[in-house]
């Protein structure tokens, strides 16, 4: 019988950083000469990573419109089936959407019988996040059922920020190491590997929990805004800059007034604009968030003021 292939779950809330971290981490096993899928699932109808990392060379599959640990189930034993017969993987990393229950989805990589979980690991945004009081159930399991925690982004914030978040995480994890990722960069040799009789035994106590649609009962919601027509890039800052706190993530592809291609990402009060080669003839704003749709009508009305021929 041929060996079941490890593969690795990444989780993490909204805007962590889970694509930038798995991408620095694929380009080196590829570097290594191992062959890698990324499974990516997304809540909206858009992956704007998953185009990305495809014009990189990476064998990708996308999971949209739903939760890959509920209401994707079938799709994704469905995904997996197909990458292990087109591409025969060394490695499949997974990365969940940010809303995603790990430990359900720990448990479907575990009874799959073509593959063999290689760790669960949660990535945590040091420079916004601020506790758990506030965030559902699932968002907490994304601290509690993991081998490793990444503190991503931990470069932009001092020591005291770091020492409050690891407050924080210890507050619902004692067991698992906690290490940094400083400019989304970690070696796989500290990702890879793990032994996790830690979460082992945390699951078998959660695998008589009944798992529902928890996307719509947490109502998060996204919506997608595509357009072909440009936008200054300064006044896309100032309308993300204006979007209500329930939004907690707007991502997209955009041409600017000048011509260039641009990538941006807004988690919180900071965006980030990243230029690339993507040729992708549309524009592409998607928004994510705590019942996210009731905005949507007032961002398409917003930008259409934006958006020049």
């Amino acid at each position: 019988m041929k060996n079941k292939i490890p593969t690795t779950i990444f989780s993490g809330f909204l805007g962590s950083g889970k694509t930038t971290i798995i991408s620095h981490l694929v380009k080196i096993l590829q570097d290594r000469g191992e062959q890698v899928v990324y499974i990516k699932n997304e809540i909206g109808d858009t992956d704007i990573d998953t185009k990305v990392l495809q014009g990189q060379g990476i064998k990708t599959r996308e999971l949209l419109n739903g939760c890959i640990c509920c209401t994707l189930v079938g799709p994704f034993i469905s995904s997996i089936n197909e990458v292990v017969d087109t591409f025969n993987p060394d490695r499949i990393l997974i990365e969940a959407s940010g809303a995603a229950d790990p430990s359900a989805l720990a448990l479907m990589v575990s009874s799959h019988p073509l593959l063999e979980r290689d760790g669960v690991i949660a990535i945590v945004d040091v420079v916004n996040f601020t506790g758990y009081s506030d965030l559902s159930t699932t968002t907490q399991n994304q601290t509690k059922f993991t081998d490793l925690i990444i503190f991503n982004k931990g470069e932009l914030v001092d020591l005291k920020q770091k020492q409050v978040v690891v407050g924080y995480v210890r507050e619902l994890n004692t067991h698992s190491p906690i290490v940094e990722a400083p400019e989304g960069k970690i070696s796989p040799d500290i990702v890879f590997g793990i032994n996790h009789a830690e979460l082992d035994a945390l699951l078998k106590k959660s695998e008589n929990h009944t798992h529902s649609d928890h996307i719509s009962t947490d109502k998060i919601e996204s919506f997608t805004i595509t357009t072909h027509k440009k936008i200054n890039t300064e006044d896309l800052k100032s309308f993300l800059k204006s979007i209500p706190k329930n939004i907690f993530r707007a991502k997209g592809l955009v041409t600017s007034t000048d011509n260039k291609r641009f990538i941006f990402n807004t988690v919180g009060d900071r965006t980030t604009f990243l230029e690339t080669k993507n040729t992708q003839p549309d524009n592409v704003l998607v928004f994510i968030g705590y019942q996210a749709n009731r905005y949507e009508e007032q961002a398409q009305t917003q930008l259409n003021s934006l958006f020049k021929e």
